[in-house]
C-alpha cells in the first residue's frame, strides 16, 4: 500500500490567500499571510460569485484575483503591529473577509493605512455588504482621505473602470441591503452611504 501524504492545510491556506493579490503586492502579502492562524472552516466561494448568475473574474493590473468571500481565521491583531506598512495593509485586506463586522471595520482601517492601490477590490466589496457603518467609513475616506492617500483613490477609480460588472454586482447587493434594512434611516437610495460611495468612485473612473 502506498502512503499518500495529507495536503498541508497551512500551505493550502497560504496559497489561497496569496491568490487574492496581484503580483506587485505579493512581497507584502507573504509576510501578512505567514501570521494568519489556521481556521476550523474553509473559505466558501469568491466575492464575485452569486447563486443566480455568473459574473466575470475580478482583476487588477490586468491580473485575475481569487478573493475569498469569507475567511474564518482568528484576527491576530498584535502580530500585525510588527509588520511593515504595506504588509499591514495586506493583512487588513485579508481580514476584510472576516464574518465579524467589527473585525472587518478594523481591517478596513489597516487596508487603507499604507496608500496601496491594490486594496481597491477589498474596499469595493465592503460596499456590497450589510454593515452600514463600514460603508460610512468608506464614504468619509473618499471625501476626506483621498488627498492623503492618492494611490488608494486612483486604485479605486482604476478598479471601477476595469471591473464594471463587479461594480454593477456590488451596486445590486448594496441596493438589496438598503431595501431590506435601511429604508427608514435612508428614505432615498441615493442617500445610502454605499451607493453614494459607489457613485463617487465610478464618477471619477
Amino acid at each position: 500500500m502506498i502512503d499518500r501524504a495529507e495536503p498541508d492545510r497551512g500551505e493550502q491556506l497560504r496559497s489561497q490567500l496569496l491568490r487574492a493579490f496581484p503580483s506587485v503586492a505579493l512581497s507584502a502579502a507573504h509576510h501578512a499571510v505567514d501570521l494568519v492562524p489556521p481556521a476550523e472552516f474553509s473559505s466558501p466561494g469568491l466575492i464575485q460569485e452569486t447563486n443566480n448568475a455568473e459574473w466575470p473574474e475580478v482583476t487588477i493590473h490586468g491580473e485575475h484575483l481569487e478573493i475569498p468571500n469569507r475567511i474564518y481565521n482568528v484576527f491576530p491583531a498584535g502580530a500585525f503591529e510588527r509588520l511593515t506598512p504595506p504588509s499591514r495593509a495586506a493583512a487588513g485586506c485579508i481580514y476584510t473577509r472576516h464574518p465579524d463586522g467589527r473585525t472587518r471595520q478594523r481591517a478596513l482601517g489597516l487596508a487603507l493605512s499604507a496608500d496601496m492601490d491594490w486594496c481597491a477590490p477589498f474596499v469595493v466589496q465592503l460596499l456590497g455588504e450589510y454593515v452600514v457603518e463600514i460603508c460610512i467609513d468608506i464614504e468619509e475616506f473618499l471625501a476626506d482621505g483621498a488627498m492623503t492617500y492618492p494611490n488608494v483613490a486612483r486604485g479605486l477609480q482604476h478598479f471601477a473602470g476595469s471591473n464594471p460588472a463587479f461594480i454593477a454586482l456590488t451596486r445590486a447587493r448594496a441596493t438589496s441591503y438598503w431595501s431590506e434594512y435601511y429604508r427608514t434611516d435612508f428614505p432615498h437610495i441615493n442617500t445610502y452611504p454605499a451607493i453614494r460611495a459607489l457613485d463617487q468612485i465610478t464618477r471619477q473612473a
